[in-house]
C-alpha cells in the first residue's frame, strides 16, 4: 500500500496542519541562519524547509515513476489527485494561496506529468513501435 501512495501528500498534509493550526506566517518564520563566506547570512524559513523536503520527496516519486507495475498506474492517478486537490486548496482555501505552496504545486505538477510520460513512454517501447510507424516524418 505504502508503494501505492504518492509521497508528495506528506508535505501537503504537513502545509495544511500548519496553514490552519497556526496561519501562513509560520512559514516566514526563520528556522536557522547560516554565515557565508561573501559575508552573506542565508536564513532558511520554514516553508523554504518544506519545499526542500518536497523536492527531495518529488526526486523519490520521478525514480519511482521509472517502475512499470501495475501499482504504478494507481500511484499516476493518486499523484493527480494530488495535484487537483493541492490545486483546489490554493485557489479556493485561506492560508494556501502562498509563493511556497504554488512551488509545491509545481512539483505536483512535475509528478503527473513524469510518471504519464514515463509510462507512455515505456509502453511504447514495450509494442516495439518505431519512429514513423504511423506515418511519414516532416
Amino acid at each position: 500500500m505504502f508503494l501505492v501512495l504518492p509521497l508528495l501528500v506528506i508535505p501537503l498534509v504537513i502545509y495544511a496542519v500548519l496553514a490552519l493550526r497556526r496561519g501562513t506566517g509560520v512559514f516566514d518564520q526563520q528556522l536557522t541562519s547560516v554565515g557565508m563566506m561573501s559575508s552573506d547570512m542565508w536564513t532558511i524559513t520554514v516553508g523554504d524547509l518544506i519545499v526542500m523536503g518536497s523536492l527531495i520527496l518529488l526526486f523519490i516519486e520521478i525514480l519511482r515513476a521509472t517502475q512499470t507495475h501495475a501499482s504504478s498506474i494507481i500511484n499516476h492517478v493518486l499523484s493527480m489527485i494530488v495535484f487537483i486537490v493541492a490545486m483546489l486548496l490554493f485557489v479556493m482555501a485561506p492560508g494556501f494561496g502562498t509563493s511556497t505552496f504554488f512551488i509545491f504545486i509545481l512539483m505536483t505538477l512535475l509528478d503527473v506529468m513524469a510518471g504519464f510520460i514515463v509510462t507512455i513512454v515505456s509502453a511504447r517501447r514495450d509494442f516495439g513501435v518505431a519512429d514513423g510507424a504511423f506515418g511519414p516524418k516532416g
